[in-house]
C-alpha cells in the first residue's frame, strides 16, 4: 500500500555496546522432553531488579527454529536492536521476548521424520496446532518461574510469522485462557485445511470463534494485530479470512473503531524482512510505552 510507512531508520541503528538488552539460551522441559528457547531481557530488567515485564512470544515460520527471529544469542537479526530501540525510546514498555519452537524430534513427533517435521507443511501445521498446549502447561510456567515477569495472561501476547502465524491463530483458538494479545504475520488459521483461510473461508472462521467461545472467552478478553503485504503468497488467504472476522460481530470489530483486531497490509512480500516492519507498527498497540 502506497501509505504504509517504513520503520525510521533511527530504530535499525545498533546501540553502543552494553547499553541494550541481552539474549541467552533457555532450557525447559516439556512432556519429559527437553526444550529450548531464545530469551530477550531489556537493559531496565537488568537495571531494576524489582521490575517486572510483559512477555512476548514469537513463533518461527517453517524450516526455522527458535534461532530464526534473532539470528542466535548474537543477535544476528535487526529484531534485537529495534526491541532495544524502541524501549529506549519510551515506544514499547520495557519487555521480555521469548523465542520457541513448534519443531520436535521424531520421536516426539509421532514418529514423523525430523527433517519433515521441519520443512513439510503438513507435518508442520500438525505441530502448529498443538503447540498452544506446550505453551500454556510447560513453556510460559518456566518462564514466568525464571524470569520477573507480570504472570497474567494480560501481559502476555503471542505472534508469529508463516506457520508461526498459523501457531499465533491455533494459540487464540484453544490456548487463549494463557495470552491476551496476537500478532500473525503472513499466514491463516489451518483449523480446516491448508489455507483454509482462502478455501474455507466461512468455516475457518467459525473453527476460531467456537474455538474462543469453548475457553470462556468474551470479546473483550483478546486483541489482535494482524499483517501481511500484498507481494506475501500468504496474503491471498489471510485477506479474505480476516476481512470476514471483521463482519463476525462481537467476537471481532475493527480496532478503529474500538474494537478488538487491527488489519494492516502492506506492499512487502513472505520474509522477515517484513515482520520488523509488523512488529514495530503491532507491539505498541499491546504494550505502549509509559
Amino acid at each position: 500500500m502506497s501509505d504504509w510507512k517504513r520503520i525510521p531508520e533511527e530504530f535499525l541503528v545498533p546501540v553502543e555496546p552494553g547499553k541494550g538488552g541481552t539474549i541467552r539460551a533457555f532450557a525447559y522441559r516439556d512432556r519429559g522432553a527437553d526444550r529450548r528457547a531464545l530469551v530477550y531481557l531489556p537493559r531496565a530488567y537488568e537495571e531494576d531488579p524489582g521490575l517486572r515485564c510483559p512477555t512476548v512470544y514469537l513463533m518461527h515460520g517453517g524450516g526455522g527454529d527458535e534461532e530464526e527471529f534473532f539470528g542466535g544469542i548474537e543477535g544476528k537479526t535487526p529484531l534485537k536492536t529495534l526491541l532495544d530501540r524502541m524501549i529506549d525510546g519510551g515506544r514499547i514498555r520495557p519487555l521480555i521476548v521469548v523465542t520457541p519452537t513448534f519443531c520436535r524430534p521424531a520421536d516426539e513427533a509421532n514418529g514423523t521424520d525430523p527433517e519433515r517435521v521441519r520443512v513439510h507443511a503438513g507435518d508442520a501445521a500438525a505441530l502448529t496446532a498443538v503447540f498452544w498446549r506446550e505453551l500454556g502447561e510447560s513453556l510460559i510456567p518456566a518462564v514466568d518461574g525464571a524470569f520477573r515477569t507480570v504472570a497474567d495472561r494480560s501481559a502476555r501476547a503471542f505472534g508469529g510469522f508463516s506457520m508461526g502465524a498459523e501457531a499465533t491463530w491455533s494459540v487464540l483458538c484453544r490456548g487463549g485462557r494463557f495470552v491476551k494479545y496476537y500478532l500473525p504475520m503472513s499466514g491463516d488459521f489451518w483449523a480446516v485445511s491448508v489455507k483454509g483461510g482462502k478455501d474455507h473461508t466461512a468455516e475457518t472462521c467459525d473453527a476460531l470463534i467456537d474455538g474462543i467461545r469453548e475457553n470462556g472467552l468474551s470479546p473483550d478478553d483478546y486483541r489482535v494485530y494482524a499483517a501481511t503485504g500484498t507481494e506475501d503468497i500468504a496474503y491471498e488467504a489471510m485477506r479474505p479470512m480476516v476481512e470476514e472476522l471483521l463482519r463476525r460481530a462481537p467476537w471481532f470489530r475493527d480496532a478503529e473503531g474500538g474494537g478488538n483486531l487491527t488489519w494492516r497490509v502492506s506492499p512487502g512480500w513472505h520474509a522477515y524482512d517484513w515482520c520488523w516492519d509488523y512488529i514495530f507498527w503491532g507491539l505498541p498497540e499491546f504494550f505502549p510505552g509509559e
